[in-house]
Order: structure tokens, then sequence, then C-alpha cells
């Protein structure tokens, strides 16, 4: 049995609607469902240790998993199948997803355009020389975004990464040379902003194009300086993210047609899911800051196996699920290091839903930023010098000021606090149990940091 993994950066589970990626809820209509997914971290960097390698961010000292070690504790799920003759290949465009930070572990094949596209250099050169601190800096961030649009056009780029059809052709050319099973993992970086979709997605959900300098300065407007934007800015933020929701709909639908007209379909697991949400004006912010509101750790989980039919799932799973779900799809063994479990047993009633999901995000702020969102809607966020809140989801899902009940003395928040306490130290004992990434304080990640859009 084939094994397609397709992660898609920021895309928050609530647009994969009828009327906004219908071919993707189709999917979904025919699949099974997971309607609870829960990013275990606000970002790339913390949410992709538990994608690949079923680990919480934080049990990890650093970022990205550690490098190969036969002792560790530490598996990815390409090193399983590749262990049991799988060819395997990834295609990416995210430094944080990369080989850069050893998610190239058991791929026999890795496609990182993120570390090759002349743009990105071009675009880092000139973020390094632009004084930010300066009282002249939103005219010089003007210049800079018509400076990056022009980058952008000389280099023949109409997008700030290599779009989702790009990576499906390089990803079916692999697939075509293949005569045994194999785990391709395709992550599309279309829905990350600067949102840039081409013209005829554009004209979907906006009067007009905007051209690729405003599509990048509404970017960085929002996520930087969300206080400045105006609430035209916010529809015209929210229209762009919504045109590219609407442009990767269409590049999985074409992945799905691939390989049906191919006869794969019926020989291949396929999971769709996210590495977080993203904000487009919710809680005053765009973008996915070290934050855990729904619209940023609520992400799709959909799994189409040929052997299952369609169900709607309505407990709650984690991105630690991925691995073990798609090793128990394949008839594998889970790897005794994984800390998810797989989701088909929640799907099969077999098991509970998941009580907790944790989240988790560290840089710089000593793991002050987590979250604990018990199964039956009670959510605790903490989010370090800005205070801690605590939700029903169910009941107030908007997660208004005047729906924080943590000042209540309520008996839901004592024992979310416990458990997200017990956590914590939990994964404190495991960083110093020796699980060492790539060091935050590393020249490498914060060059990263400025290409994503995180640091101005």
């Amino acid at each position: 049995m084939n094994v397609l993994l397709v992660t898609v950066d920021s895309l928050r589970a609530d647009r994969v609607s009828s009327s906004l990626m219908p071919e993707t809820r189709s999917f979904a209509d025919d699949s099974l469902d997971f309607t609870q997914c829960i990013a275990n971290g606000p970002s790339t960097p913390a949410s992709f240790p538990a994608i690949h390698a079923s680990r919480h961010f934080a049990s990890i000292e650093g970022l990205g998993i550690p490098p190969r070690d036969e002792d560790s504790d530490i598996r990815t799920l390409a090193e399983i199948l590749s262990a049991t003759g799988y060819a395997t290949a990834g295609y990416t465009d995210n430094h944080f997803a990369s080989g850069s930070y050893h998610y190239d572990r058991g791929f026999d094949t890795m496609h990182d355009a993120s570390g090759t596209a002349e743009a990105g250099r071009l675009k880092q050169f000139v973020q390094s020389n632009l004084d930010k601190d300066s009282i002249l800096f939103k005219t010089i961030e003007s210049v800079y975004n018509r400076a990056d649009a022009l980058f952008a056009n000389a280099t023949g780029n109409d997008s700030e990464y290599e779009r989702a059809a790009s990576l499906n052709e390089h990803a079916l050319n692999w697939i075509d040379e293949q005569s045994d099973d194999w785990f391709t993992w395709l992550h599309y970086m279309d829905v990350h902003h600067p949102y840039e979709a081409p013209e005829e997605y554009q004209q979907q959900f906006l009067e007009e194009p905007l051209s690729l300098s405003r599509c990048r300065g509404l970017a960085r407007k929002g996520t930087h300086h969300p206080e400045d934007v105006t609430d035209e800015e916010w529809d015209l933020i929210r229209g762009l993210y919504d045109a590219e929701c609407a442009y990767v709909d269409d590049q999985f639908e074409a992945l799905l047609k691939a390989l049906r007209e191919r006869d794969l379909l019926d020989e291949t697991v396929i999971l769709f899911t996210a590495d977080h949400g993203e904000l487009v004006g919710e809680h005053g912010h765009a973008g996915h800051p070290p934050e855990f509101w729904e619209g940023i750790i609520r992400v799709p989980f959909i799994l189409s196996h040929p052997e299952r039919g369609a169900d709607t799932v309505d407990g709650q799973i984690r991105l630690l699920d991925v691995a073990p779900t798609i090793a128990d799809a394949v008839g594998h063994d889970a790897f005794d290091g994984w800390q998810g479990a797989s989701a088909l047993a929640v799907a099969d009633d077999e098991v509970d839903a998941r009580e907790y999901a944790f989240g988790d995000v560290g840089r710089q702020v000593e793991y002050g930023r987590c979250c604990a969102r018990r199964a039956d809607g009670w959510k605790l966020l903490r989010h370090d010098e800005d205070g801690e809140f605590c939700f029903d989801i169910h009941e107030t899902p908007a997660e208004r000021p005047e729906d924080d009940r943590s000042s209540d003395a309520h008996p839901q928040y004592d024992e979310l606090s416990r458990a997200l306490d017990e956590h914590q130290e939990w994964m404190q004992r495991l960083r110093e149990g020796g699980s060492v990434g790539i060091a935050e304080d590393d020249e490498m990640v914060e060059e990263h940091l400025r290409d994503l859009g995180y640091m101005e």
C-alpha cells in the first residue's frame, strides 16, 4: 500500500468547506474526516516534530529533530517506512520543514526549494541591509515591498514559495519511476503569508487583483503592525487568504486526478492535514503568532484508505497522531518512542478521544507560551506576559475577552492547569534527557525566521 502525506502550511480547519475548497471538502466527505484535530504548536517549527516524529516540540532542546542516532528514542515516519522497504521522497519549500532541521531523515529523495531559491537569497540580502529600528522604518518598508516584488518579477517567480503545482509535478515524476510501495510527502506553502494567489483566484474574492508588492505589503502590515490595519485592509487580507485556499484546493484535486489516471488511488493511503492554522483579523492579528487561539490550532485531518468507508469522527486527536495513524493504516507497528497513537482507534471506537491535546512554543520565551485543550472543549491558554485564558470552546467559540473564565476560580481551570503543569514538567525532563535539535540562537534560525516573515 502506497502512502501520500499532504501537509498545507497555515491552513485552518474551517476553510475546508464546500464553498471555499469544494474538491477537498468532497475528498473529506468520502474519507475519514477528523473534525477535532489539534496542532501541537502554532508554527512550523513547533508542529513538525509532531507530524514527522510524533514528538512534542518542547520535548526536544532546540528546533527541528536531532540527527540520526541508532540509540535515540526519536524515529521519523519516513525512517520506519523506509526500513520496511518503502521508497521515500519529500517535497518542501519551508526551511523549518527541511533537511536543515533533519527532516530529511528516512527520505531517499528530498526536494528542498527553500535552500536553493535565488529570490530567497536576494530577499535575505535586502532584509539584512534595511534599518528596521529607525523612525523611517515605514518608509523603508514600503520601498522594500516594491523591491521585493521587483526581485520576484526579475527572477520569474510570481510567488514567495514554490507553487503547489510545481511540487505536484516533481512528486508525480518521482512516483512514475517507482515499481514498489512508496511514501511521498508534499508540503504546500501557498496558504502561508504573504498571500499572493494567481490573479484568477484573487478575482473570485476581490474586486480586482492586487499587485505582488501590495500583497506582500499587506502581509507584513498584518503580521508585524496589526494595530495599523484598517477594516478595508482586513477584508483584503481575508480575501487574499481565501484565494490561496482556493488555489490549493485545485492543486490537491489535480494531484488526486493524476493518481487516479495512473490507477494508484485504490492502492494509496492519503492523509491531508496542516501544520497549524492562521488568523486573519481575529484577536487583532494576522498570520500565526505564538498563541493558541482556535483559528491557529484547529487543523484538517482527513484520511482516505482504500479499504475503509467514509465517516465523520468528532473525537479530539492531535498532529502527534499522524505518524502512528499512517503506520497503522498500512499494517505496521508504531515506534515505541512515538508520543502519539493511531487515530484509527478513535474512529473505530476502540479508545476514547484524546483527553488532552497540548501545544508548546519555546523560542525566547522559555516555553511560557503553551496550551491544554480537553476533549470536552475546555481549554487553557498560557500566553506568557499576556496572561492566561480559559474558555469553553463549545459554548464560546469566539474566545472573546468576556468569555474568559481563568479568573473565576472555575474547577475546570484548576484541572487544566494541573494537566498543563504536568505536561511541561514531562517536557523539561525529556529535554534534559539529551534530545537536541538546532540551537534556537543559531544564526541559521534567525535567517530562516526572516525568510518566512516571522521577524522584521
